[in-house]
């Protein structure tokens, strides 16, 4: 207990002690050099801690020896017997001492040193400047050691992303544009150094880039861009077309990010599609132009799109979560029927039912976290009817929304949904508007429980048994339940304890 209290207050103390000197402030760096010196020479001794007070204490052997107190209590101050006041070179000859215990002193003097050539970083915003910080730092990872274990990569895109953040500039507004330019440029690098690798772990590892790629755009549009962002963005524009270039999926992505959420002007759209209509045949380019073709709503989106491999729709996957961001109800819906002619053939390439079953459940996610299904019922209801049977609950509820109860009861019955399973997807509703519908699949759960002939089977089958009595009652037609239930009793009137359970649940009366 008293070993973690004393680590945790060291690491408090180390953090407030990084931030509260500046290796750029030639009085901090004397009083940090004096202490260190201090430090080396064996100067501090008696060293104790006080668990009840968070209290560091030691003496130290100067011109003068003196006595230091150090509270790891942020609230309380230190003090020490010299006359140097709030900080001395005494007490920081202590913190070393005590922080040597557990980390390295000569580290930690190298890391708050280079806060000086940070505090440059942070300072020069310039893209040559953030260009250079990112390709360094994805220089220094080691490739031949990532070929090797590929599940490091993260580690290391992880690291370089505690460096951007450390040297990224003091005023809020530029960091967005920041974190974007060093992540766009960081992925060059990387894909570069890892092009043709096929691994999984790095390509998941170079994902994350992405996904802060995104995270950075959308903190973007919160502030209105100043000229001042024109250079940046005039670089990105440019090498973003140089990523049709590399041929693979992820960059293909990251292009169409750009184009849907960061360069969203009219002309500079224009342009793009000039050049691409300039720029040879290859897939790449092909599917770019039918993201222009989308994004100016053109009527050959839909015939351009169909000429695309079924590669592409895990891409138009993304461009409908890109669009219903911006409530583009619309293009979401063209995106949607284009997509669901393809999915056939996409899922056909896929190795597994695994594989199948989680690409259908993200698009799933994806149409009703937004109830894009509201907008074109019929769309969704083909497009589901090729997700079967992943989608099966998702497309039962859309088909009862849009009053289809006959197909509804028809999937039913392919599916073979378990009782349980059907309540989930709007036996409920059916109920409660075509209560003729519900009424058969009733009788035939409640025969199938009953089969079964266990209590708690009992149980269910006498639960839908009040759900098929109401529906006759909502019908006016209760001698005819009534009459069933007769049959029901004298057909397994050998069941003593399901007789026990429909006199329970009141459905019939028990012998006097």
């Amino acid at each position: 207990m008293q070993t973690q209290l004393l680590a945790d207050g060291m690491e408090r103390l180390e953090q407030r002690l990084f931030r509260q000197f500046s290796p750029a402030d030639q009085t901090d760096e004397r009083l940090v050099q004096k202490g260190l010196f201090l430090y080396r020479q064996g100067t501090v001794y008696e060293m104790g801690f006080d668990a009840n007070n968070q209290m560091l204490k030691a003496k130290v052997r100067d011109v003068h020896g003196v006595s230091v107190r150090i509270s790891l209590n942020p609230d309380k101050g230190s003090s020490c017997s010299c006359p140097e006041e709030p900080w001395c070179r005494h007490r920081m000859a202590v913190f070393f001492k005590f922080y040597q215990e557990n980390a390295s002193v000569s580290q930690w003097i190298q890391s708050w040193r280079n806060q000086k050539q940070d505090a440059v970083v942070r300072a020069n915003k310039s893209p040559e400047t953030w260009r250079r910080l990112a390709e360094d730092t994805a220089a220094a990872i080691p490739a031949e050691s990532i070929v090797q274990n590929p599940y490091l990569l993260e580690h290391y895109i992880l690291a370089g992303y505690r460096k951007f953040q450390k040297n990224a500039p003091v005023e809020k507004e530029w960091v967005p544009l920041y974190m974007m330019y060093v992540s766009f440029y960081y992925y060059n690098r990387l894909a570069e150094m890892f092009a043709g690798n096929q691994a999984a772990d790095i390509t998941r590892a170079l994902e994350t880039i992405m996904e802060s790629m995104q995270k950075a755009v959308y903190d973007l549009a919160v502030y209105a861009a100043p000229f001042s962002f024109d250079p940046f963005l005039k670089g990105l524009k440019r090498d973003t077309a140089k990523l049709l270039e590399r041929k693979d999926p992820l960059s293909f992505s990251i292009y169409g990010m750009m184009w849907f959420q960061l360069f969203t002007k009219r002309a500079e759209r224009e342009q793009e599609a000039e050049r691409l209509a300039k720029d040879g045949h290859s897939e790449e380019t092909q599917l770019a132009k039918t993201v222009f073709s989308l994004l100016r709503n053109d009527t050959d989106f839909e015939s351009q799109f169909a000429n695309s491999s079924e590669l592409a729709v895990p891409h138009a996957v993304q461009w409908l979560e890109w669009l219903l961001r911006e409530d583009e109800i619309d293009l979401s819906v063209r995106v949607l029927a284009a997509m669901q002619k393809k999915l056939d053939l996409y899922l056909e390439r896929m190795e597994n039912h695994s594989d199948q079953r989680s690409f259908s459940l993200w698009l799933i996610h994806k149409i009703e976290g937004e109830q894009l299904r509201l907008h074109a019922p019929d769309v969704t209801i083909k497009l589901y009817e090729k997700l079967l049977p992943y989608s099966a609950r998702h497309l039962g509820a859309v088909m009862l929304d849009a009053g289809k109860y006959k197909e509804w009861v028809e999937l039913v019955h392919w599916v073979d949904f378990s009782p349980e399973e059907l309540e989930a997807a709007g036996l409920k509703k059916l109920m409660e508007r075509k209560p003729e519908f519900a009424a058969p699949l009733l009788h035939q759960w409640v025969e199938s429980l009953i089969q079964k002939k266990q209590r708690e089977t009992y149980k269910k089958a006498v639960r839908y048994l009040k759900k098929l009595k109401k529906i006759y009652q909502g019908m006016n037609e209760e001698p005819r339940f009534e009459l069933y239930m007769d049959q029901l009793m004298s057909r397994y009137k050998r069941l003593r304890a399901f007789r026990e359970e429909c006199e329970r649940g009141k459905l019939i009366h028990g012998k006097d």
